[in-house]
Parts: structure tokens; sequence; C-alpha cells
């Protein structure tokens, strides 16, 4: 009884560590989701700010028609409220305030200050607001005349907002979940907020977050929970989100499977106990009856065993009499199954090779034969490695003493084992080769049986397989690639369309024109996913000769719109032939010349491509 309680309790901690460590990694994965999706709400506000900054009133000062405009950003998102804001702190513009009253200094300035000199977008922790008067967090971003930074846009965020957010995912309800800011501060809860919202979270996680991004360790909470904390907190944002697993909820299961057991085991012990002593007596004397017949099968005789009315011991004694006449039998049949085995070894379609402990070949079918160029009676008594190359006999070696290795462990016999291998035929060609080696104990001799198979066909279907994947795989390069510059023409259109035009057009124009700004964003980026994806595992193609004129006009073709959009002249000189990949080549000149378009302001770009020939190499130039 012992042996098998201990067994079953192994075998509940087994199952309670797994459940634990599944747990464990769930929360992981679900904090790190939640901190996704903030990132991702963060990002959303971050580009309704960012169109909403290219306003052309803050430039003209019309602060009220711009307040109105981010009243309609207030109507599309979950921004509380937004505020425009000066180098000096002061708000010039509060959706939460009617325009015309008097507005608050900033409460935000440090972050007012970092967006003005970085002119970078800046998310802050859980603050107080100047104007709202509660706590908040915040998202600005620069707003910008020419290359200079002139205001602070800011949007708020309530933590309400992220209260929903948690809620909404639906953790089970034992889970302690936590939000906290880029200064550990508790923003949302999935249990008594209002009493620790604007706290930093407990110190063993203020710590662990001190060193790490993400773990899970054994913690205790602010409400003095004993917890396995999961967190993960965003390298992008700095937000994070800490899944505390009660230790009761991940003992609840082990401790009442182990009262059952232990229940069961009493009652099984007891009840056992008292029939052992009754059949104890009753199965020694049946025992003893079966001592004669079991000699006298030892000795070839046939034997009976008298009935003793214990089922088990009248199938043995009557499986003794079946025994000694299967003997009998089996000697016969022995022969005829040997001639039968040699009968399936020769007709096998595999070369089946047995050699002995010191590696001499004792068996070689036909199929052996016929691939190594080698007749049976010249095998036989050959070292295996003859039919090895020289610079793999080492590692033929290795796999026999592996082989042999596991052979003792499993008492004689060795399960097969598959490898890869290269094998040698008399007359010197070398083939590739699937091997599966097997081991068995004849009358104390280890055999080690080879059942090979020429796999020449098979790799030379592989290599084809990958140079079509590499085929595909540029493609994949060269025609996302090649949709990247005319999406961001039709991105580049559709925003002067909108600048230029605005006031003319009513609301179903706008809004169709921003549908179309969305979309034309989206194929862009599923086109720069696709153009990633073949970066990572494409290889280099064999270079043919490539008109670097023709290369400058496909260049040329795709950046049309943003020639056109900033009235620049491009020019051209003699170009040469030469070597090389013409798709990456398009993709160079198109970054050069990208680079000349978009970072030349204040008068149109004028852009010349040239080359000149020096010693043994072409040097190009892009002015």
């Amino acid at each position: 009884m012992a042996p098998a309680f201990l067994l079953a309790t192994a075998v509940l901690y087994y199952n309670y560590q797994q459940q634990r460590t599944a747990l464990i990694q769930d929360a992981v994965e679900s904090a790190r989701t939640l901190v996704r999706l903030m990132d991702r709400e963060f990002t959303t506000v971050e580009v309704s700010l960012s169109a909403l900054a290219t306003s052309p009133l803050v430039r003209t000062g019309d602060y009220r028609a711009f307040q109105a405009q981010a009243d309609e950003v207030l109507q599309r998102s979950f921004i509380n409220n937004i505020a425009l804001i000066a180098p000096s702190g002061q708000q010039l513009m509060n959706t939460a305030i009617p325009f015309g009253q008097p507005l608050p200094q900033t409460g935000v300035m440090e972050q007012t200050q970092r967006v003005i000199q970085s002119g970078k977008p800046d998310i802050s922790g859980l603050l107080t607001g100047a104007a709202l008067k509660r706590q908040i967090s915040n998202v600005a971003v620069p707003v910008f005349s020419g290359r200079a930074v002139t205001h602070s846009l800011s949007g708020v965020i309530l933590p309400d907002h992220f209260q929903k957010l948690l809620v909404s995912y639906g953790l089970p309800e034992d889970r302690l979940t936590v939000i906290f800011d880029p200064s550990s501060k508790v923003v949302a809860r999935s249990y008594e907020i209002e009493r620790f919202r604007g706290q930093l979270v407990s110190p063993s996680l203020v710590k662990r977050l001190s060193e790490v991004n993400e773990d899970a360790f054994e913690a205790v909470t602010l409400d003095g929970t004993n917890v396995v904390s999961a967190f993960y907190r965003s390298p992008v944002s700095g937000w994070g989100v800490a899944i505390g697993i009660p230790e009761k909820s991940l003992t609840a299961n082990l401790r009442r499977s182990m009262w059952i057991l232990i229940g069961l085991t009493v009652l099984l012990f007891s009840t056992s106990l008292l029939l052992a002593q009754s059949m104890a007596s009753r199965i020694a004397r049946a025992v003893g009856a079966l001592r004669v017949p079991a000699l006298g099968l030892g000795y070839g005789e046939s034997v009976f065993v008298q009935a003793q009315h214990i089922q088990e011991i009248d199938e043995v004694g009557e499986a003794l009499g079946k025994a000694s006449v299967l003997l009998q039998e089996s000697m016969k049949s022995l022969a005829e199954n040997e001639a039968r085995f040699r009968g399936v070894v020769e007709s096998a379609m595999d070369a089946i090779i047995t050699v002995n402990e010191e590696g001499a070949i004792v068996m070689f079918n036909a199929a052996a034969a016929a691939m190594f160029a080698c007749r049976v009676d010249q095998a036989i008594g050959q070292p295996i490695t003859r039919f090895v190359p020289a610079r793999f006999h080492a590692h033929h070696a290795e796999l026999l003493r592996k082989q042999q290795t596991k052979s003792s462990k499993d008492g004689g016999d060795g399960g097969g084992s598959i490898s890869v291998a290269v094998g040698l035929r008399m007359n010197g060609e070398e083939f590739p080769a699937e091997v599966s080696v097997s081991s068995v104990n004849a009358l104390g001799t280890v055999l080690n049986t080879f059942i090979i198979r020429d796999v020449t066909s098979r790799v030379q279907a592989y290599k084809a397989l990958e140079r079509s994947n590499l085929d595909l795989q540029q493609f994949a390069y060269v025609a996302s690639h090649d949709l990247k510059t005319p999406l961001r023409s039709i991105g580049g259109f559709v925003q002067l369309l909108e600048r230029d035009y605005a006031d003319k057009l009513d609301e179903k124009a706008i809004s169709l024109i921003h549908r179309t700004a969305n979309a034309a964003k989206r194929l862009e980026q599923l086109t720069e996913d696709l153009l990633s994806f073949a970066r990572i595992e494409a290889e280099a193609k064999p270079f043919v000769p490539v008109d670097m004129g023709d290369v400058a006009e496909d260049a040329i073709f795709l950046l049309d719109a943003a020639i056109q959009s900033t009235g620049a002249s491009v020019t051209v000189g003699e170009m040469p032939v030469i070597k090389g990949d013409r798709a990456q080549l398009v993709q160079l000149l198109l970054n050069l010349m990208g680079n000349s378009l978009k970072y030349c302001t204040g008068h149109a770009p004028v852009v010349a491509f040239t080359a000149a020939k020096q010693d043994r190499e072409w040097v190009f130039s892009v002015t």
C-alpha cells in the first residue's frame, strides 16, 4: 500500500506543478496582452492628436475654431478632453473649459518641456489635471511650424477608461489584476480601486520592476494577500500590468485530492489487511502444489496440475500443461520461422545489414548487395565501415556506442534509432541514406542491425523545393516593395486634398477623405509587413547585368507623387551597365532620392544622379 500511496502522491504533486506552471504562464501572457491593448490605446490617441496638430488654425491663432475641431475629435474617440499648451505652460485652449473663460497653467509642465524640446510624443503616468482637478493620464504630441515646435497638444485619458479595459478582458474573479503607470502607481485594479488608486504597487513588485520588465514571483499584495504575481511592463510606454494568483487558488485542487487519497488509502488498507490474513494460508498451499509440475516442465515432461479452486493458481496450472505441449511444438516451428525470416530479409526493398559486437558483417541481404554494388560473399566478414566514407568513421563509431549504451540499459535489446548518413558503394560512389539501427541480444551476443534506404531522389526533391521557396520569397520582397511608394503617394494626395480643400467640401466628402486615408495607411502597413517577411528569409540571388539608367527611371516613376508635390527637379547623367540585383538597386536609389526630397525644406529640391568610373569601380552620387 505504501508504494502505491507514495506513487499516487507523486503523481498528484506532479500534476499540481504542471497546473501551477500553466496558470502562471497564462497569467504572464494575459498581462502581456493587456499591455499591448493599452499601448494600442495610447497609439490611437497619439495618432488622433498628431492629425489634429497639423491644423492651420493653430498657426493663425484661431483657437476658437481649433477648439471646435478638437471637440469633433473627442466625439470619435475615448479621449476625455484636449488642451493646447504654449511653451510657457499657459493653456491656450482646453475642451473641458468653455472657450473665453480663463485657463490655468498646465499641470504637466515637465511633459510639455520634454515634447517641445524633443519634438516627440510623450505619455505621462497618473497625475492630477490642472483643469479637471482629478487624477488623469496624459498623451502629448508636438505642434510644428516648419521644423520648429511651437506648442504641445495633449489629450487626457481618465483612469476609468483603463478600469473598463481591465474589466472587459474577463480574467477569472479570483485574480488580483493591477494596471500601473511608469512610476509604478496603481491606475486600475480588479477590486477596491478607489482605495488603492494612486498608491505604489507592493514593495516587492516595485523592486522586481526595477530589475526586469517581465517575470513571475511570489509576492504579497497591498491588502496582504499571498499571491504568485505575473507582470509585464511595456518597453514603449512604460505602463504595465500585474496579475496576482492567490496561493489558495493554486493549492485548492491539490489539498482536495490529497484528502480523498488519504481517506481511500485508510479504507483500502484496513480491508486488505483482513483479506490478506484469510487468503495467505490458502495461497501458500496452492502454490506448493505447483512445485512438482514446474520441475517436470523443466525436464520436458508432460505435466498435469490438480485443481486448487483458486482461479489464478488453476490458470497457472493449466498454463503449465499447455506449456509442455507448446514447448515441443515451438522447437519444430523455430526452424520454420527462421526460414520465413530469411525470406523476408532477402525480399526486402531496403538494405538490411547485421554486424556483431566487433563491427563485422554477419548478414547482408540482396537489397544491400544491389545498393552497395557488392556480392554477399564479398561483404560477409568485412567491417561495416567499408561501406561508410572515411570522414564519417568517427560519427559511425559514436552512433554504435550510443546504440550499445541504450541496449545495455534495456537489458540487451535496444529499440531502433533513425539518422541520416552517407553510404559508400564498392566503386567509390557516395549517396545519401536514411539509416535505422536496432540491437538484439542473441545468446549473450549483441547484434546490431542496420536498415538502410537510399534517399537520393528525396534529397534532390528537397533541394528543388528550397530553390522554389527562395524564388517565392524574392517575389514577395519585390512585390511588397513596389507597392509601398504608390501607396504613400495616394496618402500624400489625400492629405493635400484635405489640407487645401477642406473648407470647400461638405462633411460627407471629408468623411470619405478620412476613410481613404485610413485605408491607404492600412494597406501600406500590410505591404510593409510583407516586405519585412521577405527580408527575413530572402537570400541573395546571382548578380546579372543591370542598366542603371533603367533603374533610375523606375525610381523616378515610383517617386512621381513626391516629386510633383515638392516641385522637385531630378536629372540623371550617363549610366553604365553593372552586375547586381535590380530590385535591390531600385530600392537603394528610392531611399537616396526619397531622402533628398524629404529633407529639403524652404525651396524646391534639385536632385542629380550621376556616375563616374574610377580605376576598377563605378562611383554613384545622389546630390
